[in-house]
């Protein structure tokens, strides 16, 4: 869904249509009849800042007539809605604090059950209004995380609960443990349908492929396929023949024909082993429904396609919405099966008028005040950073202020070629070439634009862009870096430079989870290797410290092995003894000098006091004698 519009559905009965609007910056709940009467609604109320609608469900029990409206919330809980008395008359709350999924009532166990994004499981009771019991997912299945979307079936005479993640997952409510686990998509599922006790379907965020099931097998049992990414679906049928309606993410809506009976053609082929062989059955769409304006009253390009916000299917008819100026909800309904056979084999195109809301109407059914001198119209509102970037990327060949105050000033014309280079080197020809790829989906083109490695030249090519575009090219981008993970290092630049400059005009557009959610799988990915890389960071710094410990180590033994080699040879008399008697070999010139020294110091020692007794005896008297 594009434009203001976050959320939309139509109740059990396709009586009322619900709606959550991003009004400013809070969320606003509209609920409006599909038909109008004296009963009819038209009602709206706006939450808090601070809460933030994630998901809505109608909830149709047995005991009321009239159907509340679930509305699951970002920070954990549930406001139960009642559009008849405009006013909240319940909260459903639990400890956490993160955002809830999903929210449904199952007519098997009289309960309601939501999820949330941390794969907590809860059962409320519907009249009370209270919590009967909770569980985590990850209790049972340790591999998986997160629960997407909850739906209830029968199976074995048992209830169970479909849990979606990418996979499902059917799990026993008594006993607490899954029976069989179905083959999913790539990406997280955002849409599952139970047809009856036997069958569901099911779409995926950003995928093309919506998967048909049966609870007895574990297998695919048909894959219908659409030109585009799947935003929501419905599937109906009547006494003989079924249909399969597609919102796809451009608005338009893709219809198959007979799907429930192609799947039972399919499983009732004769032989096993050909069925086998053959797998799930690929249908493609038999035809695509467009809502435009004539070409009387188209002004712009959003007038040749009217995104359809929520369908339904009726007995015989498809009933559909789109928005008129932006936040005022119109119906329409087209038939899909005339005297049993299939409507729809060809594109077709419906022209819409645009409306005319007077005043006068509006008051009385679309609440405006008539007193008012002018009715606001949203879609007129135009909402920019405050710079004019369409005007100068259309009017880049014409002279700017300073450069005309330049030529006033000079009186010198500046040279074209020097003109050129100069609006290379801003970026303002790339941002054009840029333009042109994105809007043309000229792929060929864009590669040649992301070539440049330049910083420089990225972030003025950038700064030029429009905005609204870069949310285009931020989902070109994680397409390329999916495909190609060793061009991350090469368009880095291009995503910093993105986040850098537009970053605060992309956090504030709609529905920007189910836009950006490729580049964030992307990321995420990248960003989980980084706490493996710092662990072998962590080893490596480590081995390297013990290597250097190491070479450390055996430098000093080896330094005082040295030293003990320098220290003075100790005389050993047992030795010398052996060197004499000719038992040890020994080299004499090896002796120390300071040895030959001291010998010789003591052999003149006893020479002196041999002198000196003698000149004593010489020197003695007779009588001493």
């Amino acid at each position: 869904m594009s434009g203001p519009v976050l959320h939309s559905k139509f109740d059990s009965k396709n009586a009322h249509l619900a709606s959550v609007i991003l009004s400013l910056d809070t969320h606003q709940v509209q609920v409006k009849s599909v038909n109008p009467s004296q009963a009819s609604l038209n009602t709206s109320f706006n939450l808090d800042k601070s809460n933030k609608v994630s998901n809505l469900t109608w909830i149709s029990t047995s005991q009321d007539s009239v159907e509340l409206l679930a509305l699951c919330l970002e920070n954990g809980d549930i406001l139960v809605y009642s559009p008849h008395t405009n006013e909240v008359i319940s909260e459903l709350t639990n400890s956490t604090n993160v955002a809830v999924s999903d929210f449904h009532y199952s007519k098997v166990t009289k309960t309601a059950w939501s999820c949330d994004v941390q794969g907590g499981i809860y059962e409320w009771d519907v009249i009370s209004y209270r919590l009967l019991r909770s569980f985590k997912i990850n209790e049972i299945i340790e591999s998986v995380e997160s629960i997407n979307r909850i739906s209830s079936c029968i199976y074995n005479s048992e209830p169970h609960l479909l849990l979606a993640s990418n996979s499902i997952y059917l799990l026993n409510i008594k006993a607490k443990e899954v029976s069989r686990t179905f083959p999913g998509h790539i990406q997280p599922i955002s849409n599952i349908t139970s047809l009856g006790d036997d069958l569901f379907i099911t779409s995926a965020k950003g995928d093309r492929f919506m998967n048909l099931y049966e609870l007895k097998k574990t297998t695919t049992k048909a894959i219908f396929v659409a030109q585009a990414a799947v935003t929501s679906l419905a599937i109906g049928s009547n006494s003989k023949e079924s249909v399969l309606a597609a919102i796809v993410e451009n608005g338009n809506v893709e219809v198959f024909n007979g799907p429930l009976s192609d799947a039972s053609i399919s499983a009732a082929t004769p032989s096993r082993k050909k069925r086998k062989q053959a797998g799930a059955i690929t249908h493609s769409s038999n035809s695509t429904i467009k809502l435009s304006r004539s070409a009387a009253e188209s002004r712009n390009p959003q007038d040749l396609n009217l995104p359809v916000n929520a369908i339904s299917v009726q007995e015989d008819s498809l009933l559909f919405t789109w928005m008129e100026s932006g936040t005022v909800p119109f119906f329409d309904s087209v038939k899909w099966t005339e005297s049993g056979n299939y409507v729809f084999d060809t594109n077709k195109t419906i022209f819409k008028s645009k409306a005319d809301l007077k005043p006068t109407q509006t008051s009385s059914v679309y609440g405006h005040d008539v007193a008012a001198s002018k009715l606001y119209n949203e879609s007129h509102a135009v909402v920019n950073d405050g710079t004019s970037l369409a005007d100068l990327e259309e009017d880049s060949d014409e002279e700017t202020l300073a450069e005309k105050f330049d030529k006033l000033a000079m009186n010198k014309q500046q040279p074209q070629r020097k003109k050129k280079l100069e609006e290379n080197r801003n970026g303002i020809s790339l941002s054009i070439i840029l333009s042109q790829a994105l809007q043309n989906n000229d792929h060929t083109l864009l590669e040649t634009v992301l070539q440049t490695r330049d910083s420089q030249s990225i972030q003025n090519t950038i700064s030029r862009l429009n905005p609204y575009t870069s949310v285009i090219l931020l989902d070109r981008l994680s397409e390329r870096i999916q495909r190609q993970s060793a061009r991350f290092t090469q368009l880095n630049y291009w995503l910093k430079w993105i986040l850098v400059i537009h970053g605060s005009v992309i956090a504030s557009l709609p529905n920007l989870n189910s836009k950006l959610h490729s580049l964030h799988s992307v990321l995420a990915k990248k960003a989980d290797t980084l706490p493996r890389l710092f662990e072998l960071q962590g080893r490596l710094n480590l081995l390297y410290d013990q290597s250097s410990l190491k070479q450390d180590y055996t430098k000093e033994v080896a330094l005082e092995e040295e030293e003990e080699e320098e220290e003075d040879v100790e005389y050993i008399e047992d030795l010398d003894d052996a060197q004499f008697n000719g038992e040890v070999d020994v080299d004499m010139s090896e002796v120390d000098t300071n040895e030959e020294s001291d010998i010789e110091e003591e052999e003149d020692d006893d020479e002196d006091e041999q002198i000196a007794s003698i000149d004593e005896l010489e020197n003695a008297s007779d009588v001493e004698i």
